[in-house]
């Protein structure tokens, strides 16, 4: 494409010399000439114009030489002698223009196994002589000096790698900058080789200076050797560079004998991930590797917000990360579509061995597929095993759904990894020792073998996770995260035929709220010890009215424990660090009733009467977490809620604690010290009282006044 491109504005610019021409000559009628005289001809085609009237004129072409005697060429002649290689062909281009052209009959390829070929290099060197001839009067003469090298062909495939020039800051391009024609004499260029020796007499001393005309080795004005030329100052020896000539400055960089290989420059591109063998086990921070060497990577969000696929996970970082992708089309690779075969991963556990990821699949939800994409991964929730400065185990938990193709939809996936300290079968706590905010609420019970042992086993307290259209069948749980207060319910579908058993929906509805709460303990602190009962509490369970009447109307259901209510009593219970850590005081749970009626009115009464049609009836879960603040001192007294003048909170002055260090609010060193020292300064005051000038000045008015 590129080449058919420049061979058409070169024939476009061709046109447009001929047109030029032609404008510029268009006076010349009478005199017949060629234009150019004389053309020296490297291609297998010469093209001149002949300008003039030439209605009768005739073209001979002739080869010529010069004469032995003479050095000279013989005259024109008209006759035509020439039957060689080139041919000569005319085509008129107006009244007093005619387009002469020469083209070579013959290949310029060198010889191989060919007939037809050039013997040599040199393929064609040949003078020719173009005669304008009017009848046997010769009236204009074309001379074409002709010399053709032989076509070099590629004996490989050509290829369309582009030249790779060298950085010239590290490496110079050519030791002959100034030599910009190949095979040519560059006037003033005397480092050219192409220029013979008697070329070169005739611009020696006209040379291009500096690195442009090949002197890349001046010395610096730091070199010793350029004192005395530039009359340097006389401390200049003791600052001076000594260094050989190889080294050039003109190169950015001093080299050693040889080509100092660049540095790396900057690049957008993303680098190729070369992961080491970890040696010595994990350290919090260091990349994970697979059992072939290479990174453990989860999908995370990056400093920018977007969300790179291949992210190494780092030993003993949680994370999680939320990814919002545009779909356009099914997926069909990592990480949305992923196999449990592709998350079954051997890792590098640290220890000189390995673990595989064990893979745990989990439906969001069943939607029909039309126009749509199946088993879309949704939610990866890994959860690393580790002990000591390695890996234990890996689990992961791949949510997936059904997703419905969309011009508009974003699909967001979420991602998360956790490590936890232990085996398989620990978990992790929420607290130490205090409940962090977040965390999960740990809840407990004591089965009937171990109430001796007083072993508790851990429970989740939950909530409703409703998914999809909401469905109670189809809801998952929520553990209860502490600090946290929530809300969170489902749909039941009932017909009138189920609320005709009442007393029957009523214990359904109780159990599957129960089932929530399946603790009877909870953990007073978030490393609560689950083989002392201390650090556990009850949980208080209200129990449920039992004043519903037995019997309700048709198609209403009175008195349903439809709503579950988590009341959690939490207090700060002291400093660790100097950061207040927050316990459970106290815990209740308890139910709401309320009344289930079948919506029979607007004019549809088909719900009422017909037993398949089914409504919703909604099924709720809420906790709500109480903080009881600490009291801050002792109470008032009658003195400080009456004369608030004299309160030491209101006001900027306070007289009460003019004596504070000795009242028992002081703290700063024993109360038996601060007393002691109390008395002592007491008496120095009264001894210097009785002691001092005043006093006597009191005794002696007395005196006086006596007398």
């Amino acid at each position: 494409m590129a080449i058919s491109f420049s061979a058409r504005c070169a024939f476009i610019l061709q046109k447009c010399i001929y047109i030029a021409l032609i404008v510029f000559m268009m006076d010349v009628h009478g005199d017949v000439v060629f234009q150019p005289q004389s053309i020296f001809a490297s291609g297998p085609r010469v093209t001149a114009f002949l300008l003039g009237t030439s209605s009768d004129i005739n073209l001979t072409l002739s080869s010529v030489s010069p004469l032995n005697g003479t050095g000279r060429l013989p005259p024109p002649s008209c006759e035509e002698e020439y039957g060689g290689q080139w041919v000569l062909t005319r085509e008129a281009l107006g009244k007093t223009t005619l387009k002469v052209e020469l083209s070579l009959n013959r290949s310029l390829q060198l010889c191989g196994n060919e007939t037809d070929c050039c013997p040599e290099p040199l393929c064609v060197l040949e003078t020719l002589r173009v005669s304008a001839c009017q009848g046997n009067q010769t009236v204009a003469t074309l001379l074409v000096q002709a010399q053709i090298y032989a076509l070099v062909l590629p004996t490989g495939p050509v290829s369309d790698n582009k030249t790779i020039i060298p950085n010239q800051v590290y490496q110079p391009l050519g030791s002959c900058p100034c030599d910009l024609t190949a095979g040519t004499c560059d006037v003033r260029c005397c480092c050219d080789e192409d220029c013979s020796l008697d070329a070169l007499q005739l611009f020696e001393s006209q040379c291009f200076p500096g690195v442009f005309g090949g002197n890349i080795t001046l010395a610096p004005d730091y070199e010793c050797s350029v004192q005395s030329a530039n009359n340097a100052p006389d401390w200049f020896p003791f600052l001076c560079v000594t260094s050989p000539p190889e080294n050039s400055p003109f190169l950015g960089l001093f080299y050693q004998g040889a080509t100092v290989t660049p540095k790396r420059s900057a690049s957008f591109q993303a680098p190729i991930l070369t992961a080491p063998a970890p040696s010595g086990g994990y350290r919090q921070g260091d990349p994970i590797f697979t059992a072939d060497e290479k990174y453990f990577t989860i999908p995370q969000q990056s400093m920018v917000g977007q969300c790179v696929d291949s992210a190494p996970v780092a030993f003993l970082q949680n994370f999680e990360a939320s990814c919002v992708t545009y779909l356009q089309s099914c997926p069909i690779g990592p990480p949305l579509l992923t196999s449990a075969s592709e998350l079954s991963v051997r890792v590098i556990d640290g220890r000189g061995g390995v673990v595989t990821v064990s893979v745990t699949f989990e439906p969001f939800l069943s939607l029909p597929a039309v126009q749509g994409c199946g088993r879309v991964t949704i939610a990866l929730n890994y959860t690393f095993f580790w002990r000591g400065n390695g890996i234990t185990d890996i689990t992961v938990i791949q949510t997936v759904a059904n997703v419905t193709l969309n011009p508009s939809i974003y699909l967001t996936s979420k991602f998360s990894a956790t490590f936890v300290n232990g085996n398989i079968t620990a978990q992790s706590n929420s607290g130490n020792p205090g409940y962090q905010v977040g965390r999960p609420v740990i809840g407990g019970s004591v089965s009937a073998g171990d109430n001796d042992a007083g072993t508790i086993q851990r429970m989740d307290i939950s909530l409703w996770q409703p998914v999809g259209e909401g469905l109670c069948t189809s809801a998952g749980t929520k553990q209860v995260l502490f600090g946290e207060n929530a809300t969170a319910g489902c749909l039941l579908s009932l017909s009138v035929q189920d609320l005709a058993r009442c007393s029957q929906l009523r214990e359904t509805v109780h159990s599957t709220l129960a089932a929530l709460v399946n603790a009877t303990y909870v953990a007073r602190k978030g490393n609560s010890n689950f083989s002392n009962l201390a650090d556990w509490v009850n949980i208080t369970f209200v129990p449920l009215n039992a004043s519903s009447p037995a019997v309700s109307p048709a198609g209403t259901c009175v008195g349903v424990p439809s709503h579950l209510n988590i009341l959690v009593i939490t207090a700060v219970t002291g400093l660790v660090g100097g950061q207040p850590q927050t316990e459970i005081r106290a815990m209740e749970v308890s139910y709401a009733a309320s009344t289930w009626r079948m919506e029979c009115g607007g004019g549809n009464p088909a719900p009422c009467l017909n037993s398949t049609i089914q409504q919703y009836f909604a099924l709720s879960s809420a906790v709500t977490f109480i903080h009881i603040p600490t009291q801050s001192g002792p109470p008032k007294t009658r003195f400080q809620i009456n004369f608030t003048e004299y309160d030491c909170d209101r006001n900027d002055v306070c007289w009460p604690q003019l004596a504070y260090p000795l009242t028992r609010y002081y703290t700063g060193e024993p109360y038996s010290q601060s007393l002691a020292k109390g008395l002592i300064l007491v008496f120095f005051f009264i001894a210097a009282s009785v002691l001092g000038t005043p006093w006597r000045q009191i005794r002696q008015a007395w005196s006086s006044a006596i007398l």
